[in-house]
């Protein structure tokens, strides 16, 4: 009603829902900022028409930790990775590698 920003996560894990959400979202009249976001996984039972109604957008992370690291710093440029003074903090360079490392690690074992 009031044009926000709805999100529902992980609908694989409520197939048996979904029916009733279709049917929800064909009486829904939402206001002009309205916008609604689904995550799920694949799923052999999730319902076609709601598939086919919806804007689709895909993301998975790369595989292998190496391709991850890369992705990770095309992202980030070398002012971000030396930091907002620009005096190239050695240590904040250490402390992102980390983070990007333990990152890809997390999103391998996915």
């Amino acid at each position: 009603m009031n044009g926000d920003w709805l999100c529902l996560k992980n609908l694989h894990l409520v197939v048996s829902w979904l029916g009733v959400l279709e049917k929800e979202l064909n009486v829904l009249e939402p206001a002009d900022g309205f916008r609604l976001w689904l995550t799920t996984e694949p799923h052999h039972k999730f319902p076609p028409i709601l598939l086919q109604s919806s804007l689709k957008v895909t993301y998975e992370a790369p595989p292998g930790i190496k391709k991850n690291m890369q992705r990770t710093y095309a992202q980030w440029s070398n002012d971000f990775i030396r930091g907002e003074e620009g005096g190239g903090s050695e240590q904040r360079s250490q402390l992102l590698f980390l983070l990007a490392w333990f990152h890809a690690i997390v999103q391998e074992r996915r």
